[in-house]
């Protein structure tokens, strides 16, 4: 089977979605498969260590421009399916990492201030990015996938998409790479670099620390650390942190906060207790799956698609208000005891069993013979 995947940037260092691809290119070539990809940008050594056969091609500053630059190259190649994630709108399947564009913005702009949120939606890059997404809904043939039954809803009562162009495939997690036997290996040293004794360690990973609410998570610690509860926090991304470190300072919890650039998170996963994405909009976390799998209990909102997995107070608890930063410092607070702790541990490794990477594959590769038997 010949399988041509189109993204921006092939290359796991960007972010979830170029990480998951990386993944899913290399899962795919396990499976037989032979993997194309088509992007603008590719890692150094993308090739040597996927085996994906590269098609670069020329950077454009518009969008629009990089998806008919896209269209135009995609038809001149034979595949048995094309996979976009978002990048054009030439495609048999179309899987939108980042959700509903009018749902992302609906939530974006909750958390940003009224006399602001005119002109922060009328950018071009935003039109453009609309453009392309009901560009792909109209591609006849075409499957949408939604990645939580809560992206499916979006798509259907937002964009009015027929239910027979959408499909639910849930992300899955590397269970061998994020596994609690992690902790074996790294928690000790990495604790010790971090300079951590026997404090309750919080993690985050977000490349969006604006979307993903890091400011909340700030001031929850303020809360806890004016309560001298035994607690620390570690933010790591490529997000500039420059606001939200003055934002720790300004709520007296510098000292118990870490921020970190870009990381390879396995040795983090396995420092850290908690995994903590109070975000406004997320369809379906990788950090969420990948802290499960690596056995931590997560503290998440109703709008992380992932939530929709896990059973409340059981494998981590969710939060119906992303803006409540004292509740969220109560969960946090519920999660210092340690029986507590150890049980939504097991539970969370037990979930994400469930949810592994083969498996989703197995859902891709269905859906691709699928739409190979309707051509």
């Amino acid at each position: 089977m010949k399988v041509v995947l189109v993204l921006e940037h092939f290359d796991w260092r960007k972010g979830g979605l170029e990480s998951w691809t990386w993944q899913f290119a290399q899962l795919l070539k396990r499976r037989g498969c032979e993997v194309h990809v088509v992007a603008f940008g590719f890692h150094p050594d993308s090739e040597k260590e996927t085996g994906i056969i590269p098609h670069p091609l020329e950077r454009l500053r518009s969008r629009l421009k990089r998806a008919e630059a896209l269209e135009q190259y995609l038809l001149t190649t034979k595949a048995d399916v094309i996979h976009d994630m978002g990048a054009g709108w030439y495609a048999d399947v179309f899987h939108p990492h980042g959700g509903s564009i009018l749902a992302t913005r609906a939530q974006n702009r909750l958390r940003i201030p009224r006399w602001r949120r005119l002109k922060f939606w009328t950018t071009r890059r935003e039109r453009e990015i609309r453009e392309i997404e009901l560009r792909q809904h109209a591609r006849p043939g075409a499957m949408t996938v939604a990645v939580s039954e809560m992206v499916k809803r979006h798509f259907e009562e937002l964009d009015h998409l027929p239910a027979e162009k959408l499909r639910v495939i849930y992300n899955g997690v590397d269970l061998e790479k994020f596994t609690p036997e992690n902790r074996e290996k790294f928690r000790d040293s990495t604790r010790a670099q971090l300079g951590l004794r026997n404090e309750t360690l919080f993690f985050l990973l977000a490349h969006n620390l604006r979307l993903k609410n890091a400011a909340m998570l700030i001031r929850a610690m303020g809360t806890l650390a004016a309560q001298n509860r035994p607690v620390h926090l570690l933010i790591a991304g490529s997000d500039n942190t420059a606001p939200f470190v003055r934002l720790a300072v300004k709520n007296g919890a510098a000292s118990r906060i870490t921020f970190l650039g870009p990381v390879d998170a396995a040795q983090y996963y396995a420092a850290a207790d908690v995994a903590v994405l109070p975000t406004w909009y997320d369809p379906c976390s990788l950090f969420t799956l990948e802290a499960w799998s690596a056995g931590l209990p997560v503290i998440t909102t109703r709008h992380n698609g992932a939530s929709e997995l896990m059973t409340d107070s059981v494998q981590g608890y969710t939060l119906p208000d992303p803006a409540n930063h004292l509740a969220l410092a109560s969960r946090m607070e519920a999660l210092l005891d340690e029986p507590t702790l150890a049980k939504m541990s097991t539970a969370a490794r037990e979930l994400a069993l469930k949810h592994s990477f083969e498996k989703q594959a197995d859902e891709f590769l269905a859906l691709y013979r699928e739409i190979m038997n309707k051509k």
